[in-house]
């Protein structure tokens, strides 16, 4: 039989991590894809965000995702080569927005993050001298739904997530209601992360990432990609 391997992963990341998406969302069936093919058996949990990476900092799961990096990570977790080469856009009330090419176009406006998510480090030194405020909400549809209220001025978000709950809250009517810039803040990577304090971090990393590249060159994770956001919806890989 099989060896379990434990994995973690979030709760409201739909198309890529959802529980209510077909296999658990794109990125979490890839990442059973490839452990499956590495001789173990996958044991899903979806968790809050925090509490995902937690578990893995306390070894209670062999590993989470998708993640990205960040200096506090960097020190406890190894990473995986990246499973995910993502677009962030900055997203407005469709009713009220500010004109947005740059990050400085934000100051003074206020910015909803979910909570476990990172700050992007393009608007740290902004939030860390007050020229942008900044609130935390349970979920991304919360912060959403701040945008909607007027508590919050923007949200920095995946385009593919970001409609998908968009659409969930609001159907038909999502595109009267938010707003997608045409200049995205940035574009990023995500990743699988396993502690540094496991056992066997190191080797599971090295052959993840091995069959990782074995399945992209197979054009196996191509077609997961495609099953899930369609033949022109796969990110670049």
């Amino acid at each position: 039989m099989a060896k379990e391997v434990k994995l973690a992963t979030g709760m409201d990341y739909a198309p890529y991590a959802n529980p209510g998406s077909l296999n658990g969302g794109a990125i979490t069936e890839i990442v059973s894809v490839i452990f499956s093919e590495m001789g173990y058996r996958p044991n899903l949990g979806y968790y809050p965000w925090n509490r995902a990476i937690n578990r893995v900092d306390r070894l209670k799961s062999d590993a989470a995702f998708p993640f990205a990096h960040t200096v506090d990570r960097d020190e406890k977790f190894f990473y995986s080569d990246p499973i995910h080469y993502i677009k962030l856009s900055v997203f407005q009330s469709s009713v009220q927005h500010r004109d947005y090419t740059k990050p400085e176009d934000l100051i003074g406006l206020t910015n909803c993050e979910p909570l476990g998510y990172k700050t992007e480090i393009e608007l740290v030194d902004l939030i860390e001298t007050r020229q942008i405020d900044q609130f935390r909400a349970d979920s991304i549809e919360d912060c959403l739904q701040g945008l909607a209220s007027g508590r919050a001025d923007f949200v920095v978000l995946s385009p593919s997530v970001a409609w998908v709950a968009a659409r969930k809250l609001w159907n038909d009517k999502a595109t009267d209601i938010i707003n997608e810039e045409n200049v995205p803040l940035k574009t990023s990577t995500e990743h699988l992360i396993i502690s540094k304090k496991h056992p066997h971090g190191q080797g599971m990393i090295r052959e993840f990432n091995a069959t990782l590249l074995r399945l992209k060159e197979s054009g196996a994770l191509q077609e997961i990609w495609i099953k899930h956001l369609g033949k022109d919806g796969h990110p670049l890989m």
